[in-house]
């Protein structure tokens, strides 16, 4: 009698507690048993800390439509090189007779490259405006840009986000440039620092300058896309240099032309809209 005594009490009776103590599978996280109180609260902090890596899908999200593209590896040697022939951009009022650009994503990522002697100067920034959208693009309206060096460029959109990087990106007086940065406070709000070596690659010939930006930055999952880029100059009458797409003028309102882009397609250049 007492042994059955012992394993009642072992097992648990019916004025026990009844939360399980083992853990369940919630779509792709391991959620152990909350408990009550403090300990609940805690453990809602540590599952929703945003401790995912760059890019991914919250766990019961639905795949994103991006295509898979391609997946350029990025490290600052032979970058241009390493995207597709078809992903090649001509860059208008380059600074170099040699001055390229490529452009390309996956799932994860926007990844662009650009070759520019303009990137002898080391604060000299590659500016890529976007204006991402869940669906359909809305009818274009002409804005301005980020300030730099007490220039604002003409765009031919309203952008959602620039990104924003350099070949040194700390100053030594203002920190870290490199970012994506969103329209308020005048473009000085900066959502997303971008890591020399993660996310900014230069070449060591001080001519190459690469960026991959996580889409997760760039409004979580957009199917479209406007574009368009350059290089802050500088230089009386050279203010700006190497323009995505060509037509590009940032130097003269309503800022030229734009590519618009179907991220469900292939990143072809050949498929994209030039406006």
């Amino acid at each position: 009698m007492r042994c059955g005594i012992l394993l009642l009490l072992v097992l648990g009776g019916p004025g026990c507690a009844s939360s399980s103590a083992e853990p369940r599978l919630d779509g792709a996280v391991v959620v152990a048993d909350a408990g009550t109180g403090a300990e609940a609260g805690a453990l809602d902090g540590q599952l929703t800390d945003g401790a995912l890596p760059d890019g991914a899908l919250q766990p019961d999200a639905a795949p994103c439509a991006i295509a898979q593209g391609q997946t350029p590896t990025l490290d600052g040697t032979g970058d241009y090189s390493d995207y597709l022939a078809s992903q090649h951009l001509a860059v208008g009022a380059p600074q170099g007779s040699t001055d390229v650009a490529a452009i390309t994503w996956d799932p994860s990522f926007l990844y662009v490259t650009m070759t520019s002697d303009a990137f002898g100067g080391a604060f000299e920034p590659l500016h890529i405006y976007v204006e991402a959208r869940a669906t359909t693009l809305p009818a274009a309206v002409a804005s301005t840009g980020k300030e730099y060096g007490g220039l604002t460029p003409a765009l031919p959109f309203t952008p959602t986000h620039v990104i924003a990087v350099r070949r040194q990106t700390d100053s030594g007086t203002g920190g870290p440039y490199d970012g994506v940065y969103t329209p308020a406070a005048a473009w000085a709000t900066r959502s997303l620092a971008l890591e020399p070596g993660t996310h900014v690659f230069a070449s060591t010939d001080l001519r190459t300058l690469s960026v991959r930006a996580p889409w997760s930055a760039l409004g979580g999952c957009p199917t479209r896309l406007r574009l368009a880029a350059h290089v802050v100059h500088n230089v009386v009458a050279n203010e700006w240099k190497d323009t995505v797409p060509p037509s590009h003028t940032p130097w003269l309102a309503p800022g030229g032309g734009s590519y618009e882009i179907d991220l469900t397609a292939s990143p072809a250049v050949a498929g994209w809209t030039l406006r």
